[in-house]
């Protein structure tokens, strides 16, 4: 964690490929055999920190801002050739990633668990379960009018 003062610039290049890059160079290849076909869904993964600032967090939410542009972007360019572009916004998101960051900090699950309790509608924090059925849902003919939005998975946190 670093803040723009601090992060050094190999450090940035690391984090926009992995977070950023990455997205635009599978949709670079994606969208030929979507044009194709006449059709597609292409949902990324951005995250609350999309529209919201953690502490000295500044590269990754940068990153995950930049998905949301990319994805309205994409949208608007290839929704007239069938493909929809839509991102899922996860919130606190307890996962085996968080379990070992948890554990490092010398904190607990509980603790993490009662940090999402205040920072959710839903007092706790969501699955990979339920993001991947959102994903699912943006991935069927059930959200076929659903193109260049922003799904936020995320216990109501963001309206908050």
């Amino acid at each position: 964690y670093q803040t723009i003062v601090e992060a050094s610039p190999e450090s940035w290049d690391m984090l926009l490929a992995s977070n950023l890059k990455s997205y635009i160079y599978c949709s670079r290849v994606a969208i030929p055999a979507m044009r194709k076909r006449g059709k597609g869904s292409i949902i990324n993964v951005a995250s609350v920190r999309s529209i919201t600032a953690g502490e000295r967090t500044v590269q990754y939410d940068t990153a995950k801002a930049a998905i949301a542009g990319l994805t309205r972007g994409m949208a608007m360019d290839h929704s007239p050739e069938g493909i929809r572009v839509n991102a899922v916004c996860p919130g606190p998101i307890f996962t085996p990633f968080h379990a070992k960051r948890i554990a490092a900090a010398g904190k607990t699950i509980a603790d993490y668990n009662a940090d999402a309790a205040q920072r959710t509608m839903m007092k706790r924090p969501g699955t990979s379960e339920e993001v991947a059925g959102c994903i699912y849902f943006l991935a069927t003919d059930d959200a076929s009018y659903v193109t260049g939005s922003m799904l936020f998975v995320d216990g109501g946190m963001t309206a908050m």
